[in-house]
């Protein structure tokens, strides 16, 4: 359990200054404050401070109404949500999301299924909004007009120990919002906020209310563990704790039925960490294509060994992956569009003559497809072969790329 007692720290105990807030956030609270209402920088922005970290989102917390920030901010605000209303409020071409304290109340606009939230607008104090809160790193409030951080939780001691906790009992919390299993997962691999060990007998214990988690909030949540940067790390605690076979029953099995495709799986979350830690841009495309692609692969061998033409098997395979991954998961279309681009392509990659070469590179989906190129090539000498040509024909002029696709001889390159 938690104490609910209120801790106040000024800015010689944490360090945190006002000017490390965005400007922006602070002149929404600003205008708040004028029209007489108390607003606060609110959870992940305050947490990411206190470990030395920037945050990426400022969000608000206000005793103001949705309806009341709307008439403070006029044209500015657009009021959002039915399960949980809130309000977007723009500033400098920025949007900065600012939500009413919640209250503890029972009865009004709350509805409970089988312990889990549908809808909660129920609105009340500072200290109800709190313990209403996930974890109680998350549950702490700094006051930009004295740089004051207002921890009702005990957040601030539980960061210090480097240790994650729920606002109150393990498995109500989980139940209340399943979600929350995965974003534990993700505070422990990028935040080091371990999880105890009580926590973790709940997540096992509770692991499948994931199928309660509409498939669109599952799926955003699934792209915001996968790309904070220790992928590979989340990927290993979720399998740990029995949540990645949950959303990915089929592709976990065709994964784990060889070292190569396990290989290839770790392979491609250390290189999408990579790519974040050098500030390159990542898409969940990649990610979810490889995640996919042992299941898919097995299927295309198949259709391959009983005389299908490539494309049509990848294809074949690729509808067959994307209906069986909709009974848990929904992958946006696009999503689905780009995957089996990246699919497709690997086939074209044993094509290197001709002006089909030429439609491969400038193909929207050949980076991603190439890098998926290069987590493969290790599986075979043909692969590495296609590699190192495709790795090759990126470094020439246009000139020796047609002197190479059109001669009858076979080239000789350096690698």
């Amino acid at each position: 359990m938690t104490n609910n007692k209120l801790q106040t720290y000024n800015q010689s105990h944490h360090g945190i200054s006002a000017e490390q807030i965005s400007p922006s956030a602070r002149a929404i609270i600003t205008k708040l404050l004028e029209n007489g209402y108390v607003a606060y920088i609110v959870g992940g922005a305050v947490r990411d401070l206190l470990l030395g970290m920037h945050p990426k989102d400022f969000d608000i917390a206000t005793n103001a109404t949705p309806d009341q920030i709307k008439y403070v901010f006029q044209k500015h605000c657009r009021i959002i949500g039915r399960r949980f209303k809130l309000a977007h409020v723009y500033h400098n071409r920025e949007m900065y999301e600012v939500a009413t304290f919640r209250g503890v109340a029972a009865g009004g606009d709350r509805i409970v299924k089988q312990g889990h939230i549908v809808r909660d607008n129920v609105f009340g104090s500072i200290d109800q909004d709190a313990v209403r809160r996930d974890f109680t790193c998350n549950a702490l409030y700094f006051d930009i007009e004295n740089a004051n951080i207002l921890d009702f939780c005990n957040g601030v001691e539980d960061i210090n120990q480097g240790r994650l906790r729920f606002i109150g009992e393990n498995n109500q919390r989980i139940i209340e919002d399943p979600v929350r299993m995965i974003r534990a997962v993700r505070f422990q691999a990028k935040l080091g906020l371990n999880i105890p060990v009580a926590m973790r007998n709940a997540i096992l214990q509770q692991s499948q209310t994931l199928y309660n988690v509409s498939f669109a909030r599952l799926f955003d949540e699934l792209v915001k563990v996968f790309h904070c940067g220790s992928a590979h790390k989340a990927y290993e605690l979720m399998n740990e704790l029995q949540l990645f076979q949950h959303i990915f029953p089929q592709a976990i099995v065709a994964i784990n039925s060889s070292d190569q495709y396990i290989r290839f799986v770790h392979n491609a979350l250390k290189s999408t960490d990579l790519r974040i830690k050098q500030q390159k841009s990542v898409t969940p495309i990649f990610l979810f294509a490889c995640f996919l692609w042992p299941m898919t692969c097995i299927k295309i061998n198949k259709y391959l060994a009983a005389g299908m033409v490539p494309y049509d098997a990848v294809n074949k395979a690729a509808n067959q992956t994307f209906d069986l991954s909709r009974r848990n998961l929904s992958i946006p279309r696009i999503v689905q569009i780009g995957i089996r681009n990246i699919w497709l392509l690997q086939h074209r990659f044993s094509h290197t003559k001709g002006k089909k070469v030429f439609f491969t590179l400038e193909h929207p989906r050949f980076r991603a497809a190439y890098d998926f190129l290069l987590l493969r090539a290790h599986e075979s000498v043909e692969l590495q072969k296609q590699g190192d040509w495709w790795t090759h024909i990126q470094t020439i002029s246009k000139a020796k790329q047609i002197d190479l696709i059109f001669s009858k001889k076979k080239t000789k390159y350096k690698k």
